[in-house]
């Protein structure tokens, strides 16, 4: 017995005996895999989920067909708890609703009469003894060789009919309609694609399997949602995308405008138009917009989305008033991307679009395979079974003749024609119409058909470029005859911004002042002294910053975060001041490293205590949201206090290290970043925990100090500095020990 199951003891009567902790342990892991593999996640093969896939099997099996009459739906729901699904019938019909939406799904398997909701409310579908069903022509992709040999058989749940593992699906479904869903413990957000990209891509891949993201990004440039819209994820964001498989995208709305008229033709994915509207008519009903007049709902059958804005004033033009909408409402949404899937080993996996295309290529090579193997043992035996014919009408009289005198005439029949026993049976069965001469022409015809198919599927079989030229021409078949034009269109577009109506300001000089515990304080004036500044007990002074009341500031955190706020939203304080919590949604454990003014003149530079930095424009350290947005890649390190720099007149960046090493570096070196992680600033020690202590930045003429403790200051003019100039990749140099102080810690100072 393993230690692990050491608990369980069998009893004299057969009562097994489990800890409570062993038996939930297992209970939960089991339903959790249930859960993974037969409810939550879709498969590579065929993008589909237990359900679903068993929805379209029973249609199948009910020939309800694209060329069939529609049947009621609840005919079908019956017929997929009662034989393959035991479970809530409400959850299955769902499921079955969303494979019949246009707006849900690139190319519905379902064709649905009657109400199958709308895309402002696609819940708001009739119930299954209303509405009537049958396939749509584009499921035969998935269905049509199911009955060829093409996939393996399960029993099912009471083990009296048989279902199919996966279906033989001919295209990469799971890109295509995409799919989503919660297990325990992980989840799924597969975004749709177009039909023709995804099969150039496929494709591509196979003939090139190794190609690159670039490469097949050339073919599939991004998600295509049903819904149209426009994606506005830039290039290298999507790339990361397809090469790690996890990401966000952003979804926006299109519109036209004329005069003071916009009209918004299309939402994002999943969004409704009642929200929307909802969410406009409340920032006019609490004039939180003076610059929106009206909005109206003109969507009929014929324009799904048509939203009519109608502007006031001529304060903004269209752009500024849609920027607006889409950082206020849903006309922009974000879109997790998981690209987590069941793959043909049954295991669940994030995979990137690579693995995605060429595994589904390994099963629709195995899938082919099969199918022709199937044809092939199935024209043989068709060949058997004529060529005992043409025997017969060689030698019919003979035949006859044993067949009607002869007591036992099947043994001498296969003692004299070797004839098998199946083609003995096929002769038997044989009906005299049949012994017409006509029929003989017909069979000679059918032999000589087969004997040709059963060379060209043995030649395939038996050659790896022929069976993949097979993949190609089927998917350039798919392809034409499903070829639907992109209608969501990937832009390079500005982030939204809200306009914001701010009363008029005054321009009071102000200090603000940052506690290490993250605590801020506005004082009026620029001329204060920090020795009469209080704190908290166990708090102290990190750093300061003049400006004035209607300027705007941003903090950092040592994560790399950063956060932005108007200086007359923060409080005018007499005690301690007030948490930056109050003002920002942050985390906890999180610090404040630093605070600047966002300066349009001046730029930024980052840095991490591990010494990667970049510099950063003005608008890069906006960011209104009450969570901020990371601005600097940190991982193991923690961020330092950002330093303020004009791009024009500053020459160099400085920094020193724990160890006391120092390197200049040439600021044009350095790349600008709107986010990231950045470059090497000095080359730190490896065996060493050496960090960055200090980041400045250094004119031509300026010198250092290094005051110590006590205030004792040791300078270092330029031309001593001149010597630590070097390469940002070097490790700097060590700072000769005169100007070094032998106790406690030093502060440094550009003068």
């Amino acid at each position: 017995m393993t230690k692990k199951d050491s608990s369980l003891k069998t009893t004299h009567n057969n009562i097994e005996k489990l800890s409570v902790k062993d038996f939930t342990e297992q209970a939960y892991l089991n339903y959790s895999m249930y859960v993974i593999l037969d409810r939550a996640l879709p498969n590579i093969a065929d993008g589909l989920k237990p359900v679903q896939r068993r929805i379209l099997f029973a249609m199948n099996e009910l020939s309800l067909k694209s060329t069939s009459k529609f049947k009621k739906s609840a005919r079908t729901i019956g017929d997929v708890l009662g034989k393959f699904h035991p479970h809530g019938d409400t959850a299955c019909y769902e499921a079955m609703v969303m494979m019949a939406q246009p707006f849900s799904y690139n190319h519905p398997f379902i064709n649905g009469q009657g109400n199958w909701g709308t895309q402002d409310d696609p819940k708001s579908f009739a119930a299954m003894r209303y509405t009537e069903s049958r396939l749509t022509e584009f499921s035969d992709l998935l269905l049509d060789e199911i009955r060829m040999g093409t996939v393996d058989w399960n029993l099912n749940f009471d083990g009296t009919l048989e279902e199919p593992q996966i279906l033989p699906s001919m295209i990469p479904n799971i890109l295509i309609n995409g799919s989503s869903g919660i297990a325990v413990g992980m989840s799924t957000d597969i975004p749709s694609h177009n039909l023709s990209e995804v099969l150039r891509a496929t494709i591509a891949l196979l003939d090139k399997p190794k190609s690159s993201i670039k490469e097949i990004r050339s073919h599939l440039i991004g998600p295509d949602f049903p819904t149209g819209g426009e994606l506005i994820s830039n290039d290298s964001e999507l790339n990361d995308i397809y090469e790690h498989g996890t990401g966000n995208i952003k979804i926006r709305a299109t519109y036209s405008a004329k005069g003071k008229e916009i009209v918004i033709n299309s939402i994002p994915y999943q969004a409704t138009i009642s929200k929307i509207i909802e969410q406009i008519q409340e920032q006019i009903y609490t004039k939180k917009t003076k610059f929106i007049d009206s909005i109206e709902d003109e969507s009929d059958q014929e324009h799904p989305v048509r939203l009519v804005l109608r502007t006031k004033g001529r304060s903004f033009a269209s752009e500024d008033v849609m920027s607006h909408l889409f950082y206020t409402t849903d006309l922009e949404k974000n879109y997790r991307v998981n690209m987590n899937m069941i793959g043909l080993n049954g295991k669940p996996q994030v995979k990137n679009i690579i693995e995605i295309i060429s595994e589904w290529i390994k099963f629709r090579k195995n899938t082919i395979t099969r199918k022709l193997e199937w044809e092939l043992d199935k024209v043989k035996k068709r060949i058997h079974i004529l060529k005992a014919y043409i025997i017969v009408y060689t030698n019919l009289n003979d035949i006859i003749k044993i067949i009607r005198n002869k007591d036992n005439p099947k043994v001498i029949l296969q003692k004299r024609y070797k004839f098998t026993d199946t083609q003995y049976d096929a002769i038997i069965d044989m009906k005299i119409r049949s012994l017409a001469k006509l029929h003989e022409i017909e069979i000679n015809k059918e032999l000589d058909i087969l004997s040709t198919r059963e060379k060209d599927i043995s030649s395939i079989l038996s050659s790896k470029a022929k069976l993949t030229k097979l993949i190609k021409d089927n998917l350039k078949n798919i392809s034409q005859k499903y070829h639907r034009e992109r209608v969501t269109n990937i832009v390079q577009s500005q982030p939204a911004k809200a306009i914001k109506i701010l009363p008029t300001i005054s321009k009071d000089p102000v200090s603000i002042i940052l506690s290490k515990n993250g605590w801020v304080k506005v004082v009026k004036g620029h001329d204060i002294d920090l020795k009469l500044i209080s704190y908290k007990t166990g708090d102290n002074y990190l750093s300061h910053i003049t400006s004035n009341l209607n300027e705007q500031i941003s903090f950092f955190d040592q994560r790399g975060s950063v956060y932005s706020v108007e200086i007359s939203n923060l409080p005018l304080s007499r005690g301690h001041g007030e948490p930056l919590s109050k003002f920002f949604a942050i985390s906890d454990g999180t610090s404040f490293v630093g605070l600047t003014n966002i300066d349009k003149n001046k730029a930024i530079l980052n840095a991490s205590s591990q010494g990667y930095g970049f510099v950063c424009l003005y608008e890069d350290i906006i960011a209104p949201r009450k969570k901020g947005k990371v601005l600097l890649r940190t991982k193991d390190s923690n961020a330092l206090h950002p330093v303020t720099l004009d791009l024009d007149v500053d020459n160099y960046y400085i920094v020193i290290t724990s160890e006391n090493y120092m390197l200049i570096g040439e600021l044009k070196e350095l790349p600008i970043l709107n986010k990231g992680k950045g470059v090497k600033l000095i080359n730190l020690s490896n065996t060493q925990n050496e960090t960055i202590i200090f980041l400045g930045i250094l004119r031509n003429g300026q010198s250092l100090s290094i005051i110590s403790e006590t205030k004792r200051t040791k300078t270092l003019d330029f031309e001593i500095l001149k010597k630590y100039i070097m390469k940002r990749t070097r490790r700097g140099k060590k700072i000769e020990q005169k100007f070094l102080h032998r106790t406690g810690k030093s502060n440094y100072n550009i003068n």
